[in-house]
C-alpha cells in the first residue's frame, strides 16, 4: 500500500514537472519567435497567394476600391515590421552593391523598368527630394532592366539618386528578386530604416496622361514627400531615443555625493518657493 502510495505520488510530480518544462519551453519560444527578425521574402510566400487570388477576384468585378483595400492590408498586417532579404544590384560603374552592407542610412527604394512610363512630374519630384533629403535618406531606384538601357534613363535622374540594375536570371540572389519583382509588382516604392526594416510599402502615384507637368509634379512630390517624411521621422525618434539612453548613461555616471547635491539643491528651491508664496499671502 505504501509503495503504491509513492509511486503514485512520484507519477504525480513527474506530472508537474512535465508540464512546467512544456510551460517553459512555449514561454521561450514565443519570446524567441518575437525577437526574431522575419524576413521580407518569408512573409510574402506565406501570404502572396491567398492575396493574388483575392485581388483577382476584386478585379474581374471591376472592385478598385476592394483592390487597394487588399493591398493596404496585405502591407499593414503582413510585410511591415519585416526584414528585407539582403541581394546585390549593379551600378553603372563599378562592382556589385549589396543592400545590407552598402546603404548605412534610410533607404528609398523604387523598382522600376524602363518599359514602364513615368508621369512627367515624377522623376523631377523624386530628384528635387532627394537633392534635399540625400544627406539622411538613401534615394534607389532599382531598374529591371540591363546596363545598356540604365545608361539611356541615368541622364533623367539628379545625382543624389543612385540607378542600379539587376538581371533576375543571373543573380545568385534570385529568390528574392523573384519575389520584389513578381509578387507585388511594379513601379513599387519600399520604406525601410537603416536596419532594412520595412516601414511601409507602398504605389507610385498614377494618373492621366493629360496632366499637366505642374499638376503631375504635385501628385508625385505629395505622394513621394509622404515617405520621405516616414523615414525622417522614424530616424528623428531613433535620434531622441538614443539621445535620451545617452542622458541615462550619464546621469548613472554620477557619484552618490553628486546625486545628494543635486536632491538638496531642489529641496532648498521647493522651500524658497514655498516662503516666498507665504510671503505674499
Amino acid at each position: 500500500m505504501t509503495l503504491h502510495y509513492i509511486s503514485c505520488r512520484n507519477l504525480f510530480i513527474m506530472k508537474k514537472l512535465l508540464v512546467l518544462i512544456t510551460l517553459f519551453l512555449c514561454v521561450g519560444n514565443s519570446y524567441s519567435q518575437l525577437d526574431r527578425k522575419i524576413p521580407f521574402s518569408v512573409a510574402i510566400s506565406a501570404h502572396i497567394v491567398k492575396y493574388n487570388q483575392k485581388i483577382d477576384a476584386a478585379y474581374q468585378d471591376q472592385d478598385i476600391e476592394r483592390a487597394e483595400f487588399l493591398f493596404d492590408s496585405l502591407v499593414t498586417n503582413h510585410l511591415n515590421g519585416t526584414y528585407m532579404d539582403n541581394f546585390s544590384v549593379y551600378p553603372l560603374k563599378g562592382e556589385a552593391i549589396s543592400l545590407e552592407e552598402d546603404y548605412e542610412k534610410p533607404l528609398f527604394l523604387i523598382t522600376f523598368a524602363s518599359w514602364c512610363v513615368p508621369g512627367i512630374g515624377e522623376i523631377p519630384a523624386l530628384n528635387d527630394l532627394a537633392d534635399r533629403f540625400h544627406d539622411q535618406i538613401d534615394f534607389v531606384v532599382l531598374f529591371w532592366d540591363n546596363k545598356e538601357k540604365l545608361k539611356e534613363k541615368a541622364k533623367e535622374y539628379s545625382q543624389n539618386v543612385q540607378l542600379v540594375h539587376i538581371d533576375e536570371k543571373t543573380n545568385q540572389d534570385s529568390y528574392i528578386i523573384n519575389k520584389l519583382k513578381h509578387a507585388l509588382g511594379f513601379p513599387m516604392m519600399y520604406f525601410m530604416d537603416s536596419d532594412k526594416k520595412i516601414l511601409d510599402i507602398r504605389k507610385t502615384a498614377a494618373h492621366h496622361s493629360s496632366e499637366t507637368l505642374n499638376n503631375s509634379y504635385s501628385i508625385h512630390f505629395n505622394s513621394l514627400s509622404k515617405g520621405v517624411s516616414l523615414l525622417v521621422t522614424d530616424l528623428d525618434l531613433k535620434s531622441i531615443k538614443a539621445d535620451a539612453e545617452e542622458e541615462k548613461k550619464e546621469k548613472d555616471k554620477r557619484t552618490d555625493e553628486e546625486r545628494n547635491i543635486d536632491e538638496e539643491y531642489e529641496r532648498y528651491k521647493r522651500e524658497q518657493d514655498s516662503l516666498k508664496n507665504n510671503r505674499r499671502q
